[in-house]
């Protein structure tokens, strides 16, 4: 990993560990250490994606683009899986087809209601 990414990567990854600890202590909570972990792993992805989106507009921002390739696989996974989610709940889930109800079961409601 390129010091352009390594070392913004290292200073937001120690920032939200610093907060996460304060709000530990505020919460009366225990530190997990597999949430430090994660934020700077999670610090790198955000940097790295700043950089894939710059890079589209900027040249120099594209020159230290190399060497990121797992986060373009992650950022192809990403905007695929979004993709995926978005095209079944718009065309799948909302237009479902609900099964229609046979006339004899119509009939035995209405049946029930004029008795009632």
């Amino acid at each position: 990993m390129d010091k352009a990414i390594y070392i913004p990567s290292a200073i937001l990854g120690a920032f939200l560990i610093l907060i996460y600890t304060y709000r530990c202590h505020r919460a009366k909570r225990e530190f997990n250490q597999a949430v430090m972990v994660n934020a700077i792993l999670q610090s790198s992805g955000i940097i790295c994606g700043v950089l894939l989106i710059l890079g589209t507009f900027n040249d120099e921002a594209k020159k230290l683009l190399n060497e990121i390739d797992l986060y373009i696989l992650i950022a192809g996974f990403a905007v695929t899986a979004a993709s995926v989610k978005g095209i079944y709940k718009d065309i799948f889930l909302s237009t479902v087809i609900k099964p229609q109800e046979s006339k004899a079961s119509l009939k035995r409601q209405e049946e029930v209601k004029a008795n009632s």
